[in-house]
């Protein structure tokens, strides 16, 4: 009987110690898994970085050949390039049923201070303006990537990657 009870005994402690090597081995399975996981987060982080300079350098060589693109065609028009000239040459030329579109999509509220001075194509923008509608830019593709503003009831149509206004539509 005493040595069935040492047996017993015998076969917990080996039981018991059969599971804490198995939770060791469990740990240091879960302690790998995470420090591999680090490292390809640091890997992940590092490419993107890279990623985002490619694109910041893209971005860059896009803005410069679309300059490159417009000093072209202005010097090939010949006309004098005065400010006034470069606000025309950047402005939208929005035909009268595309005005009507806009209009009928933008509502701007009557102005309450009519003493400002209103806007022209070619001034700066100061302050936020607002994505074009959807809807709106599937019917005048030209708009597409454009924001607006309203100032003193008019709205101010800006072209992507623009400060400045590219067509001004007054109040009603």
């Amino acid at each position: 009987m005493q040595h069935r009870g040492r047996n017993a005994i015998g076969a917990v402690i080996a039981l018991l110690s059969l599971m804490l090597l198995a939770m060791c081995a469990g740990a240091a399975a879960v302690v790998m898994q995470f420090r591999s996981t680090k490292s390809e987060i640091a890997y992940l982080q590092r490419e993107v970085l890279s990623l985002k300079e490619r694109l910041a350098r893209i971005d860059q060589a896009e803005k410069a050949r679309q300059l490159e693109k417009a000093n072209t065609g202005w010097a090939k028009s010949g006309d004098n390039k005065s400010g006034d000239n470069l606000a025309q040459e950047a402005a939208l030329n929005l035909s009268a049923d595309e005005i009507r579109i806009i209009r009928d999509y933008i509502k701007p509220a009557q102005s309450a201070d009519p003493a400002s001075t209103p806007m022209n194509v070619g001034d700066p923008i100061i302050g936020p303006t607002i994505p074009l509608p959807s809807p709106l830019t599937e019917k005048v593709p030209k708009l597409i990537g454009a924001r607006f503003a309203i100032r003193n009831g008019a709205i101010i149509i800006v072209k992507r990657d623009s400060r400045r206004a590219d067509a001004v539509l007054g109040p009603n």
